[in-house]
């Protein structure tokens, strides 16, 4: 992994760890970067914590680094969660350290390449892995125009059913009634900067709904400037990443997903489970896999932040299919819990 904090892929491994180990087996990280928020479980090993004198020598250091760690290990299955568009990394990876037939690449985005570089030699080499596992139908699809692999495998990212429990926890101050977004303050991904210009002219801010935004990331400055600048700081807060963002999820009104691009993304699966509703954008890959719309939330025209704002107002005001969607909440993401998705880990691991 890159780490285990911030991020879907991040929290998908964390998750997948636990799991993995729960059912007896032998789990080992790696994590690129010495960022650890998510809970795991398994041997850690922290190849940002390598350091040399030189500055030109450190990642040289690091690539022989994890290439002992790797022999040390010596796993029957590697499963590589990192973004992996930097070429020339990746073609040091795989000459001095990585076991090509031994290794399962997973890509979590509808932008392929970010996790799959775009010279054909990657594309031959990764048709030689164990497997490549997408995380949706969309991102499937997409991978498919690329190159004819026959080792393509769709494992969407799942829930685990305690996030139920921790979702009774209190949260950390009163908030009274308020409407939820939660991710990577990344506005390039999350576009939190358009959610919250759009959530200003919804009904919910003008009748005192808060907007709360949980996480961190680069933007977390800009977003903040922006909610001085249009004198937002009643209707809009940022509460920062939160170890256990279950609770928040849970209290909210409805959860709102805002994503220029997603893959599966988590926490409309969490949020549903948690029997809270959502609208969110048809992104290209995700969220019409999981939403079915009117039945357990509202899916609205990709890219369209006054369709957005309308679709905030509609779930709001519209209390007939508020609580025709809340009835629907948990039942429509059971294909997404542990019980049901871990089984297709399992199944590819020991073939």
């Amino acid at each position: 992994m890159d780490c285990l904090t911030g991020g879907g892929a991040e929290k998908a491994a964390a998750l997948l760890s636990e799991s993995l180990y729960d059912a007896h087996y032998e789990v080992s990280i790696i994590v690129m970067k010495d960022l650890i928020d998510y809970s795991f479980k398994g041997t850690l090993y922290n190849i940002r914590m390598v350091k040399h004198s030189f500055l030109n020598f450190s990642n040289l250091k690091k690539l022989f680094c994890l290439r002992r760690i790797y022999k040390k290990i010596n796993a029957d299955v590697y499963l590589d969660f990192r973004v992996r568009y930097h070429t020339i990394n990746e073609v040091l990876l795989h000459l001095f350290v990585f076991k090509i037939r031994k290794t399962v690449f997973t890509i979590h985005s509808y932008k392929v390449h970010n996790y799959l570089p775009k010279k054909h030699f990657f594309y031959h080499l990764y048709n030689k892995a164990k497997a490549i596992v997408v995380v949706s139908e969309g991102i499937l699809e997409k991978t498919k125009t690329l190159f004819d692999f026959d080792n393509l495998i769709c494992i969407p990212n799942f829930y685990n059913k305690s996030i139920v429990n921790q979702g009774d926890n209190e949260v950390d101050f009163h908030l009274g009634s308020y409407i939820i977004a939660v991710g990577r303050l990344k506005n390039e991904v999350k576009q939190f900067d358009k959610l919250i210009l759009a959530y200003a002219n919804t009904i919910p801010a003008k009748r005192g709904i808060l907007l709360v935004i949980l996480g961190e990331g680069k933007d977390h400055h800009i977003l903040k400037r922006l909610i001085e600048d249009h004198h937002l700081e009643s209707t809009i807060k940022l509460l920062g990443f939160k170890n256990n963002p279950y609770p928040y999820i849970k209290k909210s009104q409805f959860l709102i997903l805002s994503s220029k691009v997603e893959g599966c993304p988590m926490v409309l699966v969490e949020a549903l489970a948690l029997e809270t509703v959502v609208v969110s954008f048809n992104c290209k890959s995700g969220p019409a896999e999981i939403i079915t719309h009117e039945k357990n939330g509202l899916l609205v025209r990709n890219q369209d932040f006054n369709a957005l704002k309308m679709a905030i107002d509609r779930m709001y005001t519209d209390s007939e299919l508020y609580l025709k969607c809340k009835k629907n909440t948990k039942s429509s993401v059971y294909k997404f819990s542990d019980e049901v998705v871990f089984n297709s880990w399992l199944k590819l691991i020991n073939t």
